[in-house]
């Protein structure tokens, strides 16, 4: 979703939850969240320039997010929107070899010095030019090339054409889930919606309720998040493995803390590196504001098609 205007910057800073008014070429991850610290979305900005920004979102939420910001327009903001889905085909090389892969095919610096890590440019690629933004979803080294939808083949082509030389492998839905869950990293329409509140779903990093007010107002779901921030709070989401390294979990199976069930998991797949099933899932405090160290004093276990599997508990990434 293209951004542009006077104001574009201004807007995305009262309708975001993180920090956008930040240099061209960086790239920020951000909540958009409704008045209550709920997340009515998950999204990627990219600054191109002073007055436009690429704003990624989920394949699923397309239409949803573009009805979303455009609604937030205030009467006197000059801001446009575009959705660009139909212009641009998005390609992700991922995993700890994707600099290596990646510099034999383009002639522009890729190291980490010349392109941190949340920053975007353009490189060239086989006989065209991607943006590439240096992010991915699981975890590990990697970069998503947004490349015109008629050079899309060129690109892909260009960089299979390297698989004969390089460990290079076609990655399914179902692998990228796997990676991400092991990380920790939290799935929209899953993980998180508008009913989460961002500080339960661990994700208060990405808010920035302090940044001072536009000249069009303060940040939507600031005072929600001042609010639960003093208050404490009423459930945290844990990750969770398995013990066992035989059982599946998918998500909706039940959370068991001292025996007693007290949630449920958001999503669950198998962890590959870690050698077992992982889940998301919020814990509710026993008392609100009770500490994360007393809820991972507990013990834990998982409901699993009827049989109580024991788990390993953690806030942060295993």
């Amino acid at each position: 979703l293209l951004v542009q205007g006077r104001d574009a910057a201004s807007f995305l800073d009262r309708v975001c939850a993180g920090r956008l008014d930040v240099p061209p070429g960086r790239v920020t991850y951000t909540p958009i969240l409704n008045h209550r610290g709920g997340y009515e979305s998950d999204v990627v900005a990219m600054r191109l320039r002073e007055d436009a920004y690429l704003i990624v979102t989920g394949s699923g939420q397309q239409v949803r997010d573009m009805d979303l910001l455009r609604r937030r327009i205030g009467p006197d903001e000059f801001v446009t929107l575009a959705d660009m889905t139909s212009a641009y085909a998005v390609i992700g090389v991922m995993g700890p070899n994707a600099r290596d892969l990646l510099t034999r095919l383009s002639p522009n610096d890729l190291s980490n010095e010349a392109f941190p890590y949340m920053t975007h440019r353009e490189v060239e690629i086989g006989d065209t030019v991607a943006r590439a933004a240096r992010i991915s979803y699981i975890g590990e080294l990697g970069w998503e090339l947004y490349v015109s939808t008629d050079m899309a083949n060129h690109v892909f082509d260009t960089l299979m054409a390297r698989a004969g030389d390089h460990p290079l492998r076609m990655c399914g839905l179902h692998a990228l889930d796997s990676c991400r869950i092991e990380k920790a990293f939290r799935h929209f329409g899953h993980d998180i919606s508008n009913e989460d509140h961002v500080l339960e779903a661990g994700l208060g990093f990405a808010v920035k309720e302090g940044k001072p007010d536009t000249r069009f107002g303060g940040m939507i779901g600031a005072d929600a998040v001042k609010a639960k921030r003093n208050d404490g709070l009423n459930q945290r989401l844990m990750q969770f493995r398995l013990n066992d390294a035989q059982p599946l979990l998918y998500h909706n199976e039940a959370i068991l803390r001292d025996g007693e069930i007290v949630g449920y998991l958001t999503s669950g797949n198998y962890g590959h590196h870690l050698g077992g099933a992982i889940g998301l899932g919020y814990v509710k405090c026993r008392e609100d504001g009770e500490s994360a160290e007393s809820q991972l004093g507990s013990e834990y276990s998982i409901d699993v098609a009827g049989t109580i599997v024991p788990a390993e508990v953690s806030f942060r990434p295993m």
